[in-house]
């Protein structure tokens, strides 16, 4: 692997949905693997003093170790209530092998925290008395140096993809080529020509194009190209995500990316060519509409421009 595996770890108060967001979050992350920190103090009876705390910290830790240490994960999700700022330290500071560290605080307000304990109390998945603990502890996690997500308005999947989101842009970088490299092509034959059906994908312009190549973690994972036209205007096409990495920002990194460059090339103004069921994503970053709607291979497109 050519970077360190990413240890991710999420808390919050009791109730605040920390196993259901890192069961989808682990559908949403390649090639990891997931410890909820109640599975290592899974006894009956249920005994809370010195000596189960000790080894429950040892479990923890010697989970993680293993999971860090063996190479075969990107990802390690670890999700506990962890409460005090001490127990994070103490499992942290019991792990060998290196690791990239992210830590995130699940955060919901009173009302949002109650309406969802007492579901879980009703279906008997919690006792009633952890109500009133949960809620007394819900403050503790202000002074916690983490990135703190606001759950009140987002449904479990809406708040793993917002984590998913923020952890896939770290990892993502770009390569430009003055030519078409294998990796673009794979990428456009993937997304063009075997998934949306284009027969004529690739053209003269790609000879006289800046190819830039998107990589997760060093995987080819989008694609675009561009060049001048004769009026001094930049346009960009061909912009392509593969399946697996879309929905996490790597479109919005790619166009950034490709902006990037010709601004510093001196660029001025941007011209592309959007399949009307992409303009939304254009839209976003800025571009409008400045031409009349068209088909290209039967598709239709609309014209978009931006100013630098």
């Amino acid at each position: 692997m050519d970077k360190n595996t990413k240890l991710i770890f999420i808390n919050g108060t009791m109730g605040v949905g920390k196993t259901t967001v890192c069961r989808l979050l682990q559908q949403k992350l390649p090639n990891n693997v997931f410890l909820d920190g109640d599975d290592c103090w899974n006894m009956r009876p249920f005994l809370v003093n010195e000596r189960t705390k000790r080894l429950v910290l040892k479990n923890i830790t010697a989970m993680l170790n293993n999971f860090i240490g063996s190479g075969l994960f990107e990802n390690v999700l670890f999700c506990w209530v962890i409460h005090e700022q001490s127990i994070a330290d103490a499992i942290l500071s019991g792990l060998k092998a290196p690791f990239d560290f992210k830590f995130f605080t699940l955060q919901c307000g009173e009302e949002q925290l109650r309406k969802r304990l007492e579901k879980d109390i009703v279906r008997d998945i919690r006792s009633p008395g952890v109500l009133e603990r949960s809620i007394r502890r819900r403050n503790q996690y202000e002074s916690f140096d983490t990135l703190k997500i606001d759950t009140d308005f987002l449904t479990a999947d809406e708040t793993a993809q917002k984590i998913a989101a923020i952890l896939f842009a770290e990892d993502f970088s770009a390569k430009s080529f003055g030519f078409l490299n294998e990796d673009a092509r794979m990428i456009r034959t993937e997304v063009f020509v075997r998934e949306q059906g284009f027969e004529d994908e690739f053209d003269d312009f790609d000879a006289i194009s800046t190819h830039l190549v998107l990589y997760y973690r060093n995987t080819p994972a989008g694609t675009c190209r561009f060049f001048r036209e004769k009026g001094g205007d930049y346009r960009i096409g061909r912009l392509a995500v593969l399946k697996p990495l879309r929905g996490f920002g790597a479109g919005k990194r790619l166009l950034q990316f490709a902006e990037d460059e010709i601004r510093a090339a001196g660029g001025k103004r941007i011209l592309l060519s959007a399949q009307v069921r992409a303009q939304a994503f254009y839209f976003s970053a800025g571009y409008t509409i400045c031409g009349n709607e068209f088909l290209e291979q039967d598709v239709p497109h609309v014209p978009m421009s931006k100013l630098l």
